[in-house]
């Protein structure tokens, strides 16, 4: 669904021939890299002409499913754009960009994409234009840009949201690095019986 209705749209088969190569024994995410060879074999992630019909009706009918439990409502306001937008309100993006304004960003839109992987569910619980405001302002203190006093109040974003997001935004660090030291250890689950199987031993655990 999100192949359909990205800027770039993929076709169901590059989808399927993604997959076919993600599950397969030459993929990093079912092999540790150290055993993988330099050159993986093609042929254990080719995915047959019949093999290929059959994971496309399979997939067909998964979107179908998923497209009903959400009414069919795909309109999704994401704070990427938000903070680009803003960025340019504040006129730390000049045309032509220099190193600075593209590093800033760059860090913009990274702080956005590791806030996803928040186990707090930031992207739940704070509306798109707190989320880039965040990022913005911690993008602006990594490059060393300086920004007006109070702008993000501007932006209808109050001081403690903001500082909760930040210190939000910063907690996944140590998050994503414990995640990385645990799946150096286990394969990645890409199915529901590999997902099942993971959650059932961090249930184990504790975890």
């Amino acid at each position: 669904m999100t192949a359909k209705l990205s800027f770039l749209p993929q076709s169901t088969r590059s989808v399927l021939n993604v997959y076919a190569y993600l599950l397969s024994p030459a993929s990093p995410l079912q092999t540790p890299p150290s055993a993988l060879s330099a050159k993986p074999d093609p042929e254990s992630y080719y995915l047959s002409e019949g093999a290929y019909h059959t994971a496309r009706n399979a997939l067909l009918q998964t979107e179908a499913i998923l497209l009903r439990s959400i009414s069919y409502s795909t309109q999704v306001i994401l704070p990427h754009h938000l903070a680009l937008t803003y960025l340019q309100t504040l006129s730390v993006l000049p045309s032509p960009p220099t190193d600075k304004s593209s590093e800033l960003a760059s860090r913009t839109l990274a702080w956005l994409n590791t806030a996803l992987l928040s186990p707090q569910l930031l992207y739940l619980t704070h509306q798109p234009a707190s989320l880039a405001v965040a990022a913005v302002y911690l993008a602006a203190r990594e490059v060393g840009v300086r920004l007006p006093q109070g702008w993000w109040e501007v932006f209808d974003v109050e001081r403690e949201e903001l500082g909760f997001l930040v210190v939000g935004y910063r907690s996944c660090e140590k998050w994503v690095r414990r995640e990385r030291e645990r799946w150096e250890e286990e394969s990645c689950p890409l199915d529901l019986e590999g997902l099942e199987r993971v959650i059932g031993r961090r249930g184990d655990d504790g975890g």
